[in-house]
């Protein structure tokens, strides 16, 4: 093989090159390439819940929606009992996907604080980004209740009934929640949420003090018939509850109408992500943003370059700066395209404009002859 490798000429052991380094970012961007990967959530084996793996989304069927009876209005309050599995990373509990806003809600766990953003517009139709937390929220195999009562002057956050933050500035509206369930991820990108989820109740009302400790105890108090957690007594406010009490199969019912129906499907995929999303909306003034953009550019200027010197053989300089441009920007084109179908990477126009400039880098600074002559000192090429 290095025989017949050493006999071809200078251009097509340039063209190898080039093939290889094309093949090795396919395989370094889209390895492993599985659009199916295995649902990761399971029922508990010895109590009502979910457990949520690495790879594991649930979402309802349909929207939330309360009906005409409900009082419209600010009020709403969501309860969610959890146990989380780890604190390594930020992640994502529950959010509620609107196709005008997708991420207008999102409860998550960093560590071991919990938060809740809202974005929503302001009078001025500008975007106003409002957090309510508590740190110190989760221990490591500690189940925990969390309450969020939100009215038209402000919310409150409780854990296990205890009040952990009140805020006059941060307001959820029932509206804002009629929108599809997701559990265990984002509906545009993938921040998983690895851990344990045994109750998730939405009211249609801000529930009061008494209210919230009563309904800690119905969700903490045994069932003396094993049907999951007890019913509050006041659930008439009620849109959704879900005990988790099914223990098979691949759908989670609502205790109330007209709660929609979750499912757990066979396979994970996150469940609205974007193809192509535009630069604008991905754009983060942070530095891992910064650091991504780098990394984008400095990945596609070997390509560049290689590119160069094959197309300088037989081509001006100027129309060889050109080709490899363009032929590092269909590659991340592609890239970008198939990543839209793995489900735990995203696919955005910013990559495909850094690994553009990344291959118009690479060719616009290299020197073909200059390079060729160190491919022949290294023995790459044949000496002439």
């Amino acid at each position: 093989m290095n025989d017949k490798l050493s006999a071809l000429p200078e251009k097509k052991r340039i063209g190898i090159i080039c093939v290889t380094a094309i093949f090795a970012l396919l395989f370094a961007t889209l390895w492993p390439f599985n659009p199916w990967p295995a649902n990761q959530v399971t029922w508990l084996p010895d109590s009502d819940g979910l457990r949520f793996g690495r790879e594991a989304v649930v979402f309802s069927k349909t929207p939330l929606y309360s009906p005409p009876e409900m009082p419209a209005g600010q009020s709403c309050s969501i309860e969610l009992l959890l146990r989380p599995a780890n604190f390594e990373r930020s992640d994502i509990i529950l959010s509620f996907y609107l196709p005008q806003n997708s991420t207008h809600l999102l409860i998550l766990q960093w560590r071991d604080l919990l938060m809740v953003t809202h974005d929503s517009n302001d009078a001025q139709g500008q975007l106003r980004h409002t957090v309510i937390g508590a740190r110190h929220a989760f221990q490591i195999g500690k189940l925990v209740l969390v309450t969020i009562t939100s009215g038209p002057n402000g919310s409150i956050l409780y854990l296990n009934a205890t009040p952990a933050q009140t805020s006059n500035r941060f307001t959820i509206s029932l509206n804002e929640l009629a929108g599809q369930l997701i559990l265990g991820t984002t509906p545009v990108e993938h921040r998983q949420w690895t851990g344990e989820i045994r109750g998730l109740a939405i009211y249609a009302k801000q529930l009061t003090p008494a209210e919230v400790l009563s309904h800690y105890a119905a969700w903490i108090a045994p069932d003396p018939f094993n049907h999951g957690p007890l019913n509050p007594a006041d659930t008439g406010a009620a849109i959704a509850r879900y005990a988790f009490s099914e223990r098979s199969g691949r759908e989670v019912h609502s205790a109330v109408p007209p709660g929609p129906m979750l499912e757990i499907p066979a396979s994970f995929d996150v469940p609205h992500k974007a193809m192509l999303r535009s630069a604008f909306k991905e754009f983060d003034p942070s530095r891992h943003y910064l650091y991504d953009v780098l990394e984008n550019v400095a990945g596609f200027i070997p390509l560049g370059a290689i590119l160069c010197v094959y197309f300088s053989l037989t081509r001006p300089r100027s129309k060889a700066v050109l080709y490899a441009t363009l032929i590092g920007g269909s590659l991340s084109l592609t890239i970008e395209f198939l990543q839209a179908y793995i489900p735990r990477r995203t696919s955005g126009m910013t990559d495909i404009i850094t690994n553009t400039l990344g291959a118009l880098i690479g060719a616009a600074i290299t020197n073909p002859n200059l390079v060729r002559k160190i491919l022949r000192t290294v023995r790459v090429l044949p000496n002439q």
